[in-house]
């Protein structure tokens, strides 16, 4: 019984305070509504780059891990540690697009920047955190196309990072 007579209280409170102005609202609306797009999880996929993957083989010693996260906005984080046993010098990294029936496939996003320019990473173990930058090409014209199939069939995607003694790849992981 006690308790009932608080939650009358509460009500009571409530109906005698004074009308909420709506510009107050509108502020508390919107700031709820980016505070909750922040809580909506991102998709993840975590690839081991493996040298025996490539196409064509190169032989090298190094490998690493590449974790993709796809926010809600469509922006791409990469996070890759590369553990350079070889000594190699990295160049750059990038998430390539795998079509069907063919061995490599198109550069979809750079994981490196400056974009094309050799990052020259010679480092026994290398880690980078970069946000994609996507690249238009003949399969995807624009971003949201290619994140589209992206989240449809991440299979069909690989992050590859080249080197000086594997231009076309040293380490090559396919997303799950």
């Amino acid at each position: 019984m006690r308790h009932w007579g608080v939650y009358m209280a509460a009500l009571v409170v409530a109906g005698c305070s004074g009308p909420t102005p709506t510009s107050g609202m509108r502020r508390s609306a919107s700031l709820s509504a980016s505070v909750q797009s922040g809580l909506v999880p991102p998709v993840v996929f975590n690839t081991q780059m493996r040298s025996e993957l490539e196409f064509p083989a190169c032989a090298s010693e190094s490998q690493g891990h590449a974790q993709i996260k796809i926010l809600e906005d469509g922006t791409i984080e990469a996070a890759v540690t590369i553990n350079n046993k070889g000594g190699e010098s990295v160049r750059f990294g990038h998430i390539h697009h795998l079509p069907p029936g063919q061995a490599s496939g198109p550069i979809i996003w750079w994981l490196t920047t400056p974009v094309g320019v050799n990052l020259k990473l010679t480092e026994e173990h290398i880690d980078l955190q970069h946000e994609g930058v996507f690249v238009a090409n003949p399969h995807f014209a624009t971003a949201e196309l290619a994140l589209a199939e992206l989240l449809s069939d991440p299979s069909s995607f690989y992050v590859n990072f080249h080197s000086d003694v594997c231009p076309g790849g040293f380490a090559r992981g396919f997303l799950p």
